[in-house]
């Protein structure tokens, strides 16, 4: 009885644990903004955050970049500190945890028809309109 006992205590400790995959430089989990907070927050000075967020879309090209959902329709493009790492391309729906340097700006048009053609997408003007953030690393929620 006393191992069953044991082996529930286990079980129930361990389930609530978060697993998350990691790319890039070390990052904790804790204090984390949603993105509707991150929004908020982030003008077009760049500054640090830690983020929560969903993938919305990741380029199926390398997995270089991805753009984060959120209520408020705004472009939260995602790329990597010093093109030096990147994440699979098949993890679209899922919860990540995003650390690094992040700003609004206006994309130059080169670059916004660029991303558009990596995710597959028909460019438009209002794809200019970001918000980038450079992480150095990325937590990707297993599961």
């Amino acid at each position: 009885m006393k191992y069953l006992l044991l082996v529930f205590v286990l079980f129930a400790c361990t389930s609530q644990t978060e697993k998350f995959s990691k790319h890039g430089e070390e990052i904790s989990s804790e204090d984390a903004l949603t993105t509707e907070d991150f929004l908020g927050k982030v003008s077009d000075e760049e500054q640090t955050f830690k983020v929560r967020g969903v993938i919305e879309e990741v380029c199926q090209m390398k997995g270089c970049w991805m753009v984060l959902q959120n209520d408020q329709g705004a472009n939260i493009r995602v790329t990597f500190k010093d093109y030096g790492f990147f994440v699979p391309k098949d993890i679209s729906g899922r919860e990540v945890i995003v650390e690094g340097v992040a700003n609004k700006e206006i994309l130059a048009e080169d670059v916004a028809k660029h991303y558009a053609e990596d995710g597959g997408k028909e460019y438009d003007e209002s794809m200019r309109d970001a918000v980038t953030f450079v992480a150095k690393g990325v937590l990707v929620k297993e599961g």
